[in-house]
């Protein structure tokens, strides 16, 4: 292999070695400067010693002198063919010369150096070096295939013999084994490629890995689709499937649709059916995984289990409300004419059915919230200007249980909203993050743009919401407080359908974050 040739330039003084660097300077070869005989031996330590045309060494140095260096490096059987300048401005006796030959210069010379002299004089060493090197590789290669062809003519020789006495029966081998193969080895071809065609385009994600340390080999493009992950996981061990227990998937065992999940690289917990079975691949035992993600039928199937009981609910409220409050509004009539006739009554009686029927009332209101055909009025409204409204019934809830308000609202455009409703699904939000929190906990509300969408965050820093009950949320009835009816949640969900709004929820020990996306006007559902 080719390399460039390197100049040795070592001279204690820096602007020395500028001028020997500015003279010497030339695409042939590099210019090495180096400031102390110290410097000289630990290079020469390190790089080869060949590449290395010619050392300009100054004689008097601090610590090693010129003199001294040379007889280490000549010293080095490696570097004893390194021809060697020394270069001095005050060593101008003959002893001196005589000490520098004797040592194993090649040349004495002294300062100031002519530059185009000392330039012919590189150029000379520079042209024997490549030369020398040239003839030693040809040399070398010259040796070795002369070595090579002696061993093949041995074992042409050898062989001559054998291939004479075993030609007859190889060819009569030949004929019978060559239909054979041709056929299974077209067999094998169909083999691989309808293989390679169902592992590289199923739609299921599908990776072999090696046993049994568990490296990647090969992964289709539905693997990258869904993980996120490219050729650069191939040679690595990153197990990305767990059980529902939270354990990663064992080598050795062979499984068939396993409900697992796994994390893309973007950070999202998927889940899939996992099938597992160890096939060989060129004598090597391996391991080939397939996977169904199944994460968009749960999302599904949820979806559809709570939209079908927020039908039921919104049905059965429609169909009973309407029956309910006229005779509520006949008897809290009647109630508060007894309260302003009779004392007794009032005081014993009437505030507790008052109370009840307030009650009542107030769970019909909330099931007519959830109504399929719930009339929403919407109109041209800023996100921000409703809940800057709200914010100071927000803060004053939170002041007086010990917590805090963090908002910050970047500017959003117009989007159509119901006012009555937005103020009720970001109170509803809102005092349900400050109740999950502790004294002293923070409620985040923030507003933002995002491609089509205007997004609304709300996030509390409580302990999080346990797994199990994620896909429950914005179901009616569903609740984890002591007391409430569970359908606060339901009724933000069912405003957010009327919206066309989406609600995602990221959760974890350290807290709970609502992100409620409103599409823009004239921008795709």
């Amino acid at each position: 292999m080719e390399h460039q040739v390197k100049i040795l330039a070592v001279d204690d003084r820096y602007e020395n070695l500028l001028a020997l660097s500015s003279i010497l300077a030339s695409s042939h070869y590099e210019v090495i400067c180096l400031q102390s005989g110290e410097e000289v031996l630990r290079y020469l330590l390190k790089e080869p010693a060949d590449h290395i045309a010619v050392i300009l060494m100054d004689v008097q140095m601090p610590g090693l002198s010129g003199f001294e260096t040379v007889e280490l490096i000549k010293q080095r059987k490696a570097c004893q063919d390194i021809p060697i300048i020394f270069l001095t401005a005050l060593s101008t006796s003959i002893e001196h010369v005589l000490k520098g030959y004797h040592v194993g210069s090649i040349d004495y010379l002294f300062k100031p150096v002519h530059p185009e002299m000392l330039r012919k004089k590189v150029d000379a060493f520079v042209n024997m070096h490549l030369n020398h090197q040239k003839i030693k590789a040809q040399s070398e290669l010259l040796h070795k295939r002369t070595l090579d062809l002696e061993e093949t003519n041995r074992k042409l020789a050898e062989a001559d013999e054998k291939l004479k006495q075993q030609n007859v029966l190889l060819e009569q081998w030949v004929e019978e084994r060559t239909s054979e193969l041709v056929d299974a080895h077209e067999k094998l071809l169909k083999s691989q490629e309808h293989f390679k065609k169902m592992f590289m385009l199923s739609p299921s994600l599908m990776a072999i890995r090696r046993l049994p340390d568990l490296t990647y080999l090969e992964i289709n493009e539905s693997w990258k689709q869904y993980t996120g992950y490219g050729d650069e996981i191939l040679g690595t061990k990153l197990n990305l499937l767990r059980t529902e227990q939270g354990d990663y998937v064992s080598s050795d065992e062979v499984i068939h649709n396993c409900k697992v999940k796994y994390e893309t690289k973007s950070k999202e917990v998927r889940t899939a059916l996992l099938s597992t079975e160890i096939i060989d691949i060129e004598n090597e035992s391996c391991m080939l995984q397939v996977a169904v993600d199944i994460t968009e039928s749960l999302r599904f199937e949820t979806e559809m289990a709570r939209l079908a009981q927020l039908n039921l609910v919104g049905e059965m409220a429609a169909g009973i409300a309407h029956e309910i409050r006229n005779p509520m509004t006949t008897i809290r009539g009647f109630l508060q004419l007894f309260r302003e006739n009779d004392r007794n009554m009032q005081k014993q009686y009437i505030p507790i059915m008052l109370e009840e029927l307030d009650r009542a009332n107030e769970i019909i209101t909330e099931y007519l919230s959830l109504a399929k055909n719930k009339q929403s009025h919407q109109q041209a409204e800023n996100i921000n200007r409703i809940i800057e409204m709200l914010l100071p019934l927000i803060q004053a809830e939170a002041v007086m249980s010990g917590k805090h308000v963090h908002y910050e609202f970047a500017p959003c455009p117009d989007i159509q909203l119901d006012d009555k409703e937005m103020r009720q699904l970001i109170l509803n939000m809102c005092m349900n993050g400050l109740e999950a929190m502790h004294v002293g906990g923070k409620l985040h509300l923030q507003t933002y743009q995002e491609q089509d969408h205007v997004v609304l965050l709300i996030g509390d820093e409580g302990t999080g919401i346990d797994e199990h009950h994620l896909e429950k949320l914005g179901r009616p009835f569903f609740t984890t407080k002591d007391e409430g009816t569970g359908l606060g949640l339901a009724i933000c969900y069912s405003i957010a359908a009327r919206h066309h709004a989406s609600i995602e929820v990221q959760t974890s020990s350290s807290g709970t974050t609502f992100y409620i996306r409103f599409p823009l006007p004239n921008s795709p559902e």
